[in-house]
């Protein structure tokens, strides 16, 4: 029974282990591939667009490049396609990491990253100003942020589930633990301490 018992508890502290070395291991992938994608900023292909196109993320477009008006110049179309390929190489360095750490968020992301990239399509052919492209980009990023809330929701939601069900499990290991053994019927037992006394008749 004790074995029965040590192995629930270890049940149930591997869950929380589990969780917290994931999260562990998600959060230095990610701090690895963002650390990748800060590297393209020194890229001296991109400089005629740095401070009107975010270079890594949306997080970067400030009010001031919203009201932009202008359409990129033809030395401007070369640097957004440097910019682009550069964006490219990042976003498939984090793709890789949400494919290995957080697979189901995996669809929105390449959602986002197409909103993005029909953007930029649009910046090549001179058809959208920097004002108008930095709002599809801040755009894009809401909605999708708001898809990531979702899912983050749901898989904490789940997360919560399982552990409950794994405490809920051990608990009922300890009761049943806890509970006296059935005496035989020649025998007379009474409950003394913390075990049985059975005395034959």
């Amino acid at each position: 029974m004790k074995t029965k018992i040590s192995l629930a508890i270890a049940a149930a502290i591997s869950v929380g282990g589990c969780t917290y070395m994931h999260s562990y291991l998600t959060q230095n992938d990610f701090a690895d591939a963002n650390a990748y994608c800060e590297q393209r900023r020194a890229d001296p292909a991109i400089k005629p667009v740095a401070g009107k196109l975010p270079i890594i993320s949306t997080d970067e477009i400030n009010p001031e490049m919203l009201t932009l008006e202008a359409t990129p110049t033809d030395a401007e179309v070369d640097a957004i396609k440097a910019l682009s390929r550069d964006q490219t190489a990042c976003r498939q360095r984090l793709r890789a990491v949400t494919q290995e750490r957080q697979p189901a968020t995996l669809a929105t992301l390449d959602e986002f990253n197409m909103k993005l990239d029909l953007t930029t399509a649009e910046l090549l052919q001179k058809k959208m100003s920097y004002g108008n492209a930095n709002r599809a980009y801040r755009q894009a990023a809401l909605e999708a942020s708001a898809k990531f809330s979702e899912l983050a929701k749901d898989a904490q939601a789940d997360a919560d589930e399982r552990e409950a069900t794994t405490w809920r499990s051990l608990g009922q290991t300890l009761v049943g633990a806890a509970k006296p053994p059935s005496p035989r019927a020649d025998k007379s037992c009474s409950w003394i301490d913390s075990s049985t006394d059975c005395n034959r008749h």
